[in-house]
C-alpha cells in the first residue's frame, strides 16, 4: 500500500509541475510577504498527497482501513479550505481555521480521540473531565495543524518535517504494539515522499495550504490515538516529535503579539526566513537563491531530527521528556535571536546608514530582509 501511495503521488506531482505555469498564472505569490521562491509555481501538492492516501485506503484490506477512512473524511473541511486558498479563492486565515478546528471536532466525534492527560499531576485531574479533554484536544489538533502550515515556506521543508514526524510517530508505535497507526503512518510518509521527490531541491511544486493541513492534521489524529491508547506514552515524547513546527509556530505568534500585531498577520520572520536571509546576508547573497533555499532545508534538518529522536527514546519517560521539551525552546530561541543579530551585524557592516534604515522598516513590516 505504502508502494501504491508514494508512486501516485509522485506521477501526480510530475503532472502537476508541468502544468505549474497554467495554474499559477492566476495567483500573486510572489509579492506574498512570507515568499521565498522567484518563479510562480502551482501550490497543488496537495492534491497529489491527498490522492495517494485515497487510493492506498481504496486497496487496503477492509478489516485494516478504518483509521486511515476516518482520519481521510475528518480532514476534508480543513482538506477544502487550503485547496481553495491554494486555487486562488479569497479563504482567510479565519476561515481556514475556523475549518481546522471542524476536522478536529469531526476527530473526536468519530473516533472518541481524547487527550485526558499531559503527565502534570495537577492538571492530569482537570483534563480527566470530558469538557476540558475536549477542548484540549481540539486545541492540539488545530494547533499542529496550524503549525505544519506555517512551516511551509522553504522547499523541501514541510514535507521532511512530515517524514520526520511520521518516522518519529512509527518507531514509537513499533516499541509500543500499535501496529494499525504504523500502517497509517508509511502510507501518509509514502504519500508525502512521492511529492517530495518533485518539490525538493527545486521547488517544482509546493505542497500548499491543502497538503501541509492534511498532512499536519493526519499525523496529529494519529500522534492522539497513540495517546490515547498507549497510557505509557508521553505526551511530552510526542511534543518532542513534533518540535519544530510547534515551537515556530508558537514563537511566531508571540513574537507577533509582543509587537502589537495581529497574530494571523503573515510576516518573513519564521525560523526557516531566518535561516535563508542569514544565509543570503553572511555569504551566498541574494542571486544564488536557487542555492540558498533547499540549503537552508538541509540547515534546518538536524534541528528538526533531533527533537524528534529524543521523542523517541524518551517516549515512556514522562518527566525527561518535559525537560528535553523545555531545554529544546530555550535553544531555540537562543539559536534564533543569535543568527538574527549576527546577521545584523553584517549588514550594518555592508550597508552602513542604509542598512539601518531597511532593518528599521523590514521591523514595521515583520520582514528580515535588505
Amino acid at each position: 500500500m505504502a508502494q501504491i501511495a508514494l508512486s501516485i503521488s509522485f506521477f501526480l506531482s510530475v503532472i502537476l509541475a508541468i502544468l505549474s505555469q497554467m495554474q499559477s498564472r492566476n495567483r500573486d505569490d510572489l509579492r506574498a510577504v512570507q515568499a521565498c521562491h522567484a518563479n510562480p509555481t502551482s501550490r497543488l501538492g496537495g492534491l497529489a498527497v491527498a490522492l495517494g492516501l485515497i487510493v492506498a485506503w481504496l486497496v487496503f484490506p477492509v478489516a485494516q482501513s478504518h483509521l486511515l477512512m476516518g482520519l481521510i473524511l475528518c480532514a476534508l473541511p480543513v482538506f477544502a479550505a487550503g485547496l481553495g486558498e491554494d486555487a486562488g479563492w479569497p479563504v482567510g486565515p479565519i476561515w481556514r481555521l475556523a475549518a481546522s478546528v471542524c476536522s478536529s471536532f469531526l476527530v473526536i466525534m468519530v473516533f472518541g480521540a481524547a487527550i485526558t492527560r499531559l503527565g502534570v499531576g495537577p492538571l492530569d485531574g482537570i483534563f480527566a473531565f470530558p469538557l476540558p479533554s475536549l477542548f484540549l484536544t481540539a486545541l492540539v489538533l488545530t494547533g499542529v495543524t496550524q503549525a505544519f502550515n506555517m512551516v511551509d515556506g522553504l522547499h523541501g521543508l514541510c514535507g521532511f518535517a512530515s517524514l520526520i514526524a511520521g518516522g518519529a510517530l512509527a518507531l514509537i508505535g513499533l516499541k509500543s504494539g500499535q501496529d494499525q497507526a504504523v500502517q497509517a503512518l508509511w502510507i501518509v510518509m509514502a504519500a508525502v515522499g512521492g511529492f517530495l521527490m518533485v518539490n525538493f531541491p527545486r521547488g517544482l511544486l509546493f505542497l500548499g495550504d491543502a497538503g501541509a493541513y492534511l498532512t499536519g492534521f493526519v499525523l496529529a489524529c494519529i500522534a492522539v490515538k497513540m495517546l490515547q491508547e498507549q497510557p505509557d506514552l508521553s505526551p511530552w515524547a510526542v511534543v518532542l516529535v513534533f518540535f519544530w513546527p510547534l515551537a515556530d509556530m508558537v514563537f511566531a505568534v508571540a513574537r507577533r503579539l509582543g509587537q502589537r500585531r495581529s497574530a494571523f498577520r503573515a510576516d518573513k520572520m519564521h525560523g526557516h526566513h531566518v535561516v535563508l536571509r542569514s544565509l543570503e546576508i553572511l555569504g551566498l547573497g541574494k542571486k544564488w537563491g536557487v542555492v540558498s533555499n533547499p540549503l537552508a532545508t538541509l540547515i534546518l534538518l538536524p534541528a528538526m531530527i533531533g527533537p524528534a529522536a529524543l521523542g523517541v527514546i524518551f517516549w515512556n519517560q514522562n518527566g525527561r521528556a518535559c525537560a528535553l521539551v523545555v531545554a529544546a525552546m530555550i535553544c531555540f530561541v537562543l539559536a534564533y535571536r543569535s543568527l538574527v543579530a549576527a546577521a545584523k551585524r553584517r549588514s550594518l557592516g555592508l550597508f552602513g546608514d542604509a542598512g539601518r534604515g531597511a532593518l528599521k522598516q523590514s521591523r514595521k513590516v515583520g520582514r528580515f530582509s535588505l
